[in-house]
């Protein structure tokens, strides 16, 4: 490899990959005079050959308790029912405070459904005859069935306390590992659970035994709110900056501050961690400190973040201040991402394939490891993946930046494969997740999350525990790297909901799709709608009397709906459809004067108004198409129900409109 680094400095002949700096695929050397050149491409080939030494090694080198773990794990993703047997377990069973309940649950777990194959036969008896005897003796059963379950993720998860960390953390140092340590805990909510986390973090930074330590915005500041970015972001900021100075001043085993890695889970917080990251490091107070943050590349928004932090980054840099990192990861998130998309009618956020996935992981890799933006940004390459692994040591190497980029695995998974991968390459930083002994649930539900999402066959780790040269599953894997690394270009880079939303969704002539909720992770839409809160109520005022007094004045409205009722009728189905259209158009065209007048007149939140405004044009859309259904049924009669009134304060938007829009559809509607 030094050859074809030192002759990359010379190269008489080379050429420019297309679109320049901002995504292309570089310089691309080819074969000149000197001997045979080195490009990405090429080393894919070298890197294929190079998995398959690592695996040989690997798998000659396992120890016997390393190989049952192996044959375990295998067993969980190969197993049908195991993942969701286990979540079930840990959802009705481990989070149970009463012993009593938690037997009940056991009980009925157990009964009614087959037991996973990957526990064995010995830890499935002891399940039968525990939910046999839980009932009788719950203080006894079920302090056991949590014993074993931690006994069951031990090997991936590290028990919090100080002398069980410290033990960890020597051992792993003394075997030629880094580790950087993250505190694992339910979803925090309130700011109960936030302070108490946050504390928590504070208290690992200043463990002398602890160097490097992780931590998400979400977890040390509950209730983000996008609405209020400006708000949000300085509570986050102040959390942050008080994990930073105390970092700044711990001591370490090695003399330098604790480093502080901001993780990232939700794409929600992409945003909010970036303009942290960013603003508190520019601070004069930590100008020099080196801290890291991570980039998920299953999102298209990571590149150019990665290009924007490496741009501030060089900026910091070039003016006397200190380094950062930034942990490439494929992202964990998906499942949640998903069902968000669902609920408020978005695109997801991460791209719909794995092959996408791969490639821009790729190109973040190939853009990441060249020396003028290596200067100031280190790489922490985070991947199981051994192609990934050996590609990106490979490129490192040939363009001189070997220094410049660290490899990190999981705590845990494939110790014998990390053992091969950390004498190859020169050192590993084991990720390690720490649990307090009374979160053990949180523990499995982490590791039980990692095996779901990766157990689709496209996924490396889906083959990890049986990948082996010369079989056609390390030559699908192999093919799999290599199509990554030749599309690597060619995969979108911009946010996938921007590009929705400047395309913008038309409803398809006859068909219903729900209204999607506008999105506060858009700028453009947290400055539309800022502008919005700002502005002053001005009632509307018509012609139209809208207060009446007395029982005369009640019965002129009755009398005026009734005469209406002709004409309504008259329009017939498709009539009524067409204007029902109109009515949904108007409310998204006054969308922005009803979030004020709901403001204002029901003390409503934008985050509360929005939706309301969606609703009530999906309740004008389906009557719409629901309306010229009542013309096609044969032999029936419609008659009126007689004048309605809708009265409703606490959803002026939402409710109301279900009930004035499911009136307006019907064929002898008599008015409102």
């Amino acid at each position: 490899m030094t050859t074809a680094a030192n002759s990359l400095h010379s190269a008489p002949i080379a050429e420019w990959g297309q679109n320049g700096e901002g995504a292309s695929s570089g310089l691309r050397v080819v074969l000149s005079e000197d001997g045979p050149r080195t490009d990405p491409e090429s080393l894919a080939e070298d890197a294929v050959a190079i998995v398959a030494r690592w695996l040989t090694e690997a798998h000659a080198a396992e120890r016997p308790a390393e190989a049952r773990l192996a044959d375990q794990m295998r067993s969980i993703i190969d197993d049908p029912v195991g993942v969701g047997f286990t979540m079930r377990f840990v959802d009705r069973v481990a989070r149970h405070r009463s012993d009593a309940l938690a037997a009940e649950q056991l009980v009925d777990l157990v009964g009614n459904g087959d037991l996973p194959g990957f526990l064995g036969w010995v830890d499935r008896l002891l399940l039968r005859v525990g939910a046999r005897l839980a009932p009788v003796l719950p203080r006894v059963v079920m302090p056991l069935a949590r014993r074993r379950l931690r006994q069951l993720v031990g090997h991936m998860v590290v028990d919090a306390a100080s002398d069980s960390v410290h033990e960890h953390l020597v051992e792993r140092r003394a075997e030629g590992y880094a580790m950087n340590v993250n505190l694992l805990g339910e979803a925090v909510l309130g700011d109960d659970e936030a302070a108490r986390r946050f504390e928590r973090t504070l208290d690992l930074i200043d463990d002398p035994e602890v160097d490097y330590v992780s931590v998400k915005v979400s977890a040390i500041a509950s209730q983000l709110n996008l609405w209020a970015f400006d708000e949000t972001l300085t509570r986050i900021e102040d959390r942050l900056r008080v994990l930073y100075q105390r970092a700044a001043e711990a001591p370490t085993p090695s003399g330098r501050p604790t480093f502080v890695n901001l993780d990232m889970e939700e794409h929600r917080d992409l945003e909010l961690t970036i303009r942290a990251f960013t603003g508190l490091l520019d601070e004069p107070g930590f100008r020099h400190l080196d801290a890291g943050i991570v980039l998920q590349a299953y999102l298209p928004d990571a590149f150019g973040a990665l290009q924007r932090i490496t741009s501030w980054a060089s900026t910091r840099h070039d003016a006397g201040g200190g380094e950062v990192k930034v942990r490439l990861v494929k992202g964990a998130n998906l499942a949640m991402e998903r069902v968000e998309a669902v609920m408020h009618g978005w695109v997801q956020t991460p791209y719909d394939t794995k092959a996408e996935v791969d490639a821009n992981y790729k190109r973040c890799v190939d853009w990441a490891l060249r020396p003028v933006h290596a200067r100031a940004v280190r790489i922490g390459l985070a991947s199981h993946n051994l192609f990934d692994v050996a590609w990106a040591h490979l490129l490192a190497e040939s363009r001189g930046v070997a220094d410049r980029v660290e490899f990190e695995m999981l705590q845990g998974m494939a110790p014998a494969q990390a053992r091969t991968v950390r004498d190859e390459v020169g050192g590993l930083l084991l990720y390690t997740p720490i649990v307090g002994r009374g979160d053990f649930d949180v523990a499995v539900a982490y590791l039980f999350r990692r095996l779901e999402e990766n157990a689709a066959d496209e996924n490396f780790l889906r083959h990890l525990f049986t990948l082996r040269p010369g079989t056609p599953e390390f030559a699908h894997q192999a093919d799999a790297f290599r199509s990554a690394v030749a599309h690597r270009w060619e995969v979108g880079d911009l946010p996938r909901r921007e590009v929705l939303s400047r395309a913008g969704r038309l409803p398809i002539e006859g068909t219903f799709a729900n209204q999607p909720d506008i999105d506060p992770t858009l700028s453009s839409v947290r400055s539309r709608i800022a502008v919005v809160a700002g502005r002053e109520f001005e009632p509307v005022t018509t012609p139209l009397t809208t207060t009446v007094e007395g029982p005369d004045g009640i019965d002129a409205v009755v009398v005026r709906a009734r005469a209406a009722q002709g004409d309504w009728a008259g329009l017939g189905g498709l009539g009524r459809r067409t204007v029902l259209r109109r009515v949904a158009d108007e409310l998204l065209a006054r969308h922005d004067d009803l979030v004020v007048a709901m403001a204002h007149e029901a003390s409503k939140t934008v985050a509360e108004a929005a939706p309301e405004i969606a609703e009530a044009v999906d309740f004008a859309r389906w009557y719409a198409e629901r309306a010229p259904e009542l013309d096609r049924i044969e032999g029936a009669r419609f008659s009126p129900l007689g004048v309605v009134a809708v009265v409703r304060l606490e959803l002026p938007g939402g409710y109301s409109g279900r009930r004035a829009l499911g009136c307006a559809g019907c064929r002898q509607c008599c008015g409102i």
